[in-house]
């Protein structure tokens, strides 16, 4: 005997005793059986492996906040925050040395600030 003949005689003997359940009893079986499928269908088993990393990735990108138009815009700001900060600390050093040069030069701060000055500077240096 091979597995589908002992597969059609445990079918007919569950069909055969089908006539003599109750109408209740029946009624019963099906919503338990709904049920059971229900729970079974709701509940996401995890998958571990490589498998499992083409379904992560699937699911950020049928999400509302891991499409690409977030992570481009996201991308966007770190960059320009990165070269904000960048920017800042170029013209911070910048100023550092003006600022170093103004305290250690002779020359008052007056002087700086006057625009004929530039231009005396200009003419004696030639």
């Amino acid at each position: 005997m091979n597995e589908q003949e002992l597969a059609r005689q445990i079918v007919q003997r569950l069909n055969g005793g089908l006539d003599n359940i109750k109408q209740g009893t029946l009624y019963q079986l099906q919503s338990a059986r709904q049920k059971a499928l229900d729970r079974h269908r709701g509940v996401r088993q995890p998958v571990f492996g490589l498998a499992a990393a083409g379904n992560v990735a699937a699911q950020f990108s049928h999400s509302r906040y891991f499409n690409a138009r977030y992570i481009v815009a996201a991308g966007l700001l770190v960059l320009s925050l990165i070269g904000l900060s960048y920017w800042q600390f170029v013209m911070s050093n910048d100023n550092a040395e003006i600022d170093v040069s103004l305290l250690t030069s002779e020359l008052p701060i007056n002087a700086y600030l006057d625009s004929g000055f530039d231009a005396w500077l200009k003419r004696s240096s030639q």
